[in-house]
């Protein structure tokens, strides 16, 4: 082992009866789930206090970095003294003597228990109802508060949410820590209470981390250390003592102590796995030297393997200590999740990705499967057998998962992590999809469809279901069943064929479906409204008005959509934000839209108010596209929404939502029913608004490399609209073009 330059060891100081913390701060990743692409639940098999350690892009999984510096063992230590006053406090006076109480007040709750003072002073309501007492173990504890509260000034850090890396406890260098520990330390040689005993062993340890020498800590350490349970006090003294041999640089003893307060308490995990910093091989070898037992070696290999994300090389040592030691588990976890990681996306996870160290993991894995004398063989065969999914060797897996499903555990979450495996091994390994493997297939895809997280929540099965139902319409569309392919993975490309269309709606409403049909039918992203809807809009823009006036009435909730602004307005400059803020007298729905633009359409074709009837469906026809102010018209489940730029509107739509051949059609109808210069005038620079688009989207829009520049210099010659509105400089109308629009402005003066 190369030497390894380790994160700084500091130890964070809390409150009465806690520990010394190191802490860690880690900023969030890019991955949508902080453990990437994922369908191996860790929860299943390893213990949850191990939970923090699995493989997560923050440094400790789902609490990103450890701040309960200042509360970890708050209910602790409640519950504890509670039991040992024989819960002669109420739990809300005991909290505030313990976590909120200075020591003032607690000198001045002392004074009046023992009759030296009146009264408590006004500022405790809290205790308004306290009784003077003779009751030793209530006076133990408060000569113990006392004491603890003046430890306070070195020993709370009140940095919690800091994000400095390099923040250290802020100890109070005047302070003179020698009449605190003479006290404890009278206090502990006097007290044959074994809890007290423990309490004032734990602060005269701390006293001495922090405001005396290392060796001291140690000695006061080893000189009680024999005549104390090993329980959670135990181990916050043993930290400090561990703490201590760090700042003498003994790091191997350092790292072996930290090791057994991993191993020994829970809430503590977290706080001795950053403090735990091995060295060199040299350093690691003198550690692994100091354990009593295989065991004690086992945790040292589980330590490292996590901090330096060597898993391999610590399951082969693991595994020759101890075949059935449980500190396997969380190893092999992490080694599945980061093989997961080794394929891309969830859109090609199985696809194999062949490295080195994905061939070591698979073959280390797969050979202490094969030995099947771990503690849980099931979770190594299950481990083997999704591995091999992932590599495509199907049959493999199904043999392994044949092996872990006689021995899986009969609860809920072993059983369901097995069957999401198992099916998508068997989707993965489907040639074909015939009718026999559909109906096969109809009870698990079900299942997961409907899966309610409630009762499991760590069951990662959300990226599974993705994955399936994408597999599952490449399968389809390779055997030609576009509409299966359509309800089980949207593609818009679906939708640029209406044969294809109407097809999905002949499917969605065929009334008597199987019950493959029917889940097929739920699963499609596009229901039968929002394909009326779809279709309806395709015709508007090809200007067939009554047909989609006849689908747009099948849209259900689709047709009511109101317009944001008045879609037969049309203004010298493109103003949306205007259009929408403009008071309105009639409020348009998608449906109310196209009746209306079918009515003009119809008088249009009687002759009637020709000149304005075109000119308002110009209008309309410039406005439903991408550059006028009705997108809304065309926004729905399959074109999309809230597209900021044509880059963004799908290549399947982007044509014709910003085609202005309607609209030019019918300004150039208006023009030619035009009765006087000023409304030439206005068909003129609306034809030339129209032709600027056009030249966008051919110069500009047309090129993906433009994407993020589309500023263009635009050529304004090109615009025949400009050129015919010179000719009309005498009507007001122009004079208005030349004040508001730049382009013609810049058109005219040749600047």
């Amino acid at each position: 082992m190369k030497k390894i330059v380790s994160a700084k060891f500091w130890i964070a100081l809390i409150s009465i009866g806690c520990i010394g913390t190191g802490i860690a701060i880690a900023c969030a990743g890019g991955w949508d789930e902080e453990y990437g692409s994922s369908n191996f639940s860790p929860e299943v098999f390893v213990d949850s206090a191990y939970s923090p350690f699995f493989l997560s892009d923050q440094f400790y999984y789902k609490i990103g970095h450890d701040q309960n510096q200042d509360d970890r063992f708050n209910n602790a230590n409640i519950k504890e003294w509670s039991g040992y006053l024989q819960n002669k406090l109420s739990q809300p006076v005991l909290s505030f003597l313990l976590q909120e109480a200075t020591a003032m007040a607690i000198d001045s709750l002392v004074n009046y228990t023992s009759g030296k003072a009146p009264a408590l002073p006004a500022s405790m309501p809290l205790l308004a109802t306290w009784q003077k007492t003779s009751d030793k173990k209530i006076t133990a504890f408060l000569r113990y508060l006392q004491l603890a509260k003046k430890a306070e000034s070195f020993a709370v850090n009140n940095f919690k949410y800091s994000w400095d890396y390099d923040t250290k406890p802020k100890t109070n260098k005047s302070f003179d820590a020698a009449p605190l520990n003479r006290d404890l330390q009278n206090e502990l040689n006097s007290s044959s209470d074994v809890f007290l005993k423990e309490r004032y062993w734990f602060q005269l340890v701390r006293s001495y981390f922090f405001n005396g020498a290392p060796q001291q800590v140690i000695e006061q350490f080893n000189n009680q250390q024999k005549n104390m349970v090993h329980g959670s006090m135990y181990y916050r003294s043993l930290s400090y003592m561990a703490g201590a041999h760090y700042k003498l640089k003994a790091y191997s003893k350092a790292n072996y102590y930290y090791s057994l307060v991993y191993a020994g308490c829970d809430a503590l995990k977290t706080v001795a796995h950053y403090s735990f910093h091995p060295q060199e091989e040299k350093d690691w070898n003198a550690t692994l030297a100091l354990c009593s037992n295989n065991e004690e070696k086992a945790t040292l290999w589980q330590m490292l393997g996590v901090f330096y994300a060597d898993e391999q090389r610590s399951l082969k040592e693991i595994y020759q200590l101890n075949p059935a030691s449980e500190k396997l588990d969380l190893l092999l976890a992490r080694t599945v999740n980061k093989y997961e990681q080794k394929f891309s996306s969830a859109s090609q996870m199985y696809t194999p990705f062949d490295t080195t160290a994905v061939a070591s993991s698979y073959q280390l894995i797969t050979k202490i499967a094969g030995a099947a004398n771990t503690k849980n063989p099931w979770i190594w065969f299950t481990a083997a057998g999704y591995l091999n999914t992932l590599d495509a060797h199907y049959n493999e897996a199904a043999n392994w998962y044949s092996k872990a499903e006689k021995i899986v555990p009969a609860n809920a979450f072993a059983t369901a992590q097995l069957r999401l495996l198992k099916l998508i091994n068997r989707v993965g390994q489907a040639k074909i999809i015939d009718a026999k493997l559909e109906n096969n297939l109809l009870a698990d895809i079900e299942w997961l469809k409907n899966f309610d997280n409630t009762s499991m929540p760590n069951l990662r099965y959300t990226e599974a279901f993705a994955w399936l139902r994408k597999k599952m319409a490449e399968k389809y569309n390779k055997q030609k069943e576009w509409v299966r392919a359509e309800c089980f993975f949207s593609k818009t490309s679906f939708y640029a064929d209406n044969k294809k269309v109407e097809a999905l709606k002949t499917f969605l409403g065929k009334p008597a479906k199987t019950a493959y049909e029917k889940l097929c039918t739920d699963l499609s992203a596009v229901k039968m409204e929002q394909l009326f809807e779809y279709q309806a809009i395709q015709l508007s823009f090809a200007d067939s008005l009554d047909a989609a006036v006849e689908k747009m009435v099948k849209a259900g909730s689709g047709a009511a959509v109101e317009l944001a602004g008045n879609p037969f307005n049309g203004r010298i400059q493109d103003c949306h934000d205007c259009d929408h803020a403009a008071p309105q007298k009639i409020k348009y729905s998608k449906l109310s839209f196209l009746q209306k633009l079918k009515e003009m359409k119809d008088k249009i074709a009687k002759g009637e108010e020709v000149y304005t009837n075109a000119m308002l469906m110009a209008n309309a026809h410039y406005n439903i596209t991408h550059f006028g102010n009705a997108r809304f018209f065309y926004e729905n489940k399959i074109i999309g929404e809230g597209v900021s730029s044509p880059y963004y509107i799908d290549s399947v739509f982007r044509r014709m939502l910003t085609s202005m051949r309607m609209a030019t059609k019918y300004y150039t109808l208006a023009l030619q029913n035009a009765a006087n210069d000023e409304q030439k005038a206005k068909c003129q620079y609306m034809l030339a608004k129209c032709q600027r688009n056009l030249w966008y989207n051919e110069n500009i829009y047309a090129d993906e490399d433009k994407k993020y520049s589309e500023d263009g210099m635009i050529n304004l010659k090109a615009l025949n609209g400009f050129k015919a509105l010179k000719q009309y400089a005498n009507t007001q109308y122009y004079k208005e073009v030349l004040k508001e629009c730049g382009y013609f402005n810049t058109y005219t003066s040749g600047k």
